[in-house]
């Protein structure tokens, strides 16, 4: 009882797959009823518990499909003793793929398989009997629809991390990044969201004396979040283990380059054109290398400009509208 409690997860997946297969007896009857040239498994975006669609002689399509991501071993540290956790819900995915007949017939008899991000694509390449496709599996709102508007760069910059403070999302490592920026450097550092490591952060940037230069927001109501991400410049979202984070396009849609890590979801959303994405390997200082690109990124009126806007026209092509309608015509033609 001591392990699932820690393991919260495994009633998840308990859950989800009885609903699944509870669901196959509604999802042939509506097959019986005209109209239908295809179906779309969509929910639950992740490899681990595949579909009860691969058997009802209908072309199948899958995805966009998450969770083949794990963080390489020189980010272990930042995830405590929560590594475990991780390590055994990552084996629990492998172990489906070869073991629970639903995932591996549904990749492999899949019409259409589409992935979210190059480290998923890899994995299910193992069992497709097809091509895959990426596509991101985290989309906006029309809130986000909104003209392009230039950060003024001359006064205080203000720099944004925004999500669930979990230990994958890297606010621990984005905080030690912060505390290597020149003091001379005239900044801000805002922290919005909540979750379990909020007091011990709080606590970790009292004691580096970083509390005139952080403040530390609760979470907002959604349409809150467009004042503070247009009075922001940038944001620093390392996050150790991401399918595809939606603070990423939220941000790109106001302007906002992100400074991030070069991997998983992050490697596909982000290029040069509109953000700077840290190495990932052994032996990187990824604190120095962070703080590095967020100077890089703000000493120059110029490039830093063009990366805004590039990074805001691809925000505003992330709407869901657009997207769907994209999708579509992937499949029809």
């Amino acid at each position: 009882m001591r392990l699932l409690s820690r393991l919260p997860f495994l009633g998840i997946y308990l859950h989800y797959y009885y609903w699944i297969w509870a669901s196959r007896k509604k999802i042939r009857h509506l097959l019986g009823s005209p109209g239908f040239v295809h179906v779309h498994h969509v929910t639950y975006s992740s490899i681990k518990l595949g579909t009860p669609l691969y058997n009802l002689n209908i072309k199948t399509i899958l995805g966009p499909l998450g969770g083949g991501e794990f963080p390489h071993r020189s980010l272990h540290k930042y995830l405590g003793r929560h590594l475990m956790g991780i390590r055994i819900k990552f084996r629990i995915g492998q172990m489906m793929a070869w073991m629970n007949p639903s995932v591996k017939w549904s990749i492999q008899s899949a019409d259409k398989i589409l992935t979210s991000n190059a480290q998923t694509k890899a994995f299910v390449a193992r069992y497709a009997a097809i091509e895959t496709t990426q596509m991101f599996d985290a989309g906006l709102s029309e809130y986000f629809v909104r003209p392009f508007r230039p950060k003024d760069l001359s006064g205080k910059i203000h720099i944004l991390w925004i999500g669930r403070m979990l230990p994958r999302k890297g606010l621990t490592l984005a905080i030690e990044a912060i505390n290597c920026l020149p003091r001379d450097f005239d900044f801000h550092f805002w922290i919005l969201g909540d979750g379990p490591l909020k007091e011990r952060l709080r606590l970790d940037v009292r004691k580096a004396g970083m509390e005139s230069r952080v403040t530390f927001m609760d979470s907002v109501p959604h349409e809150s979040i467009g004042d503070i991400l247009m009075s922001s410049h940038l944001l620093l979202f390392p996050s150790i283990m991401d399918s595809c984070p939606m603070q990423v396009f939220e941000a790109f849609a106001f302007g906002l380059p992100v400074i991030t890590l070069n991997h998983q979801g992050m490697k596909d959303q982000v290029d040069e054109s509109r953000g700077i994405k840290v190495r990932v390997d052994d032996h990187i200082n990824y604190p120095n290398e962070l703080a590095q690109a967020i100077i890089r990124l703000v000493s120059s009126e110029t490039m830093y400009q063009q990366i805004s806007h590039n990074a805001y026209q691809f925000g505003q092509e992330q709407v869901w509208k657009g997207r769907i309608k994209s999708f579509l015509d992937s499949i029809y033609g």
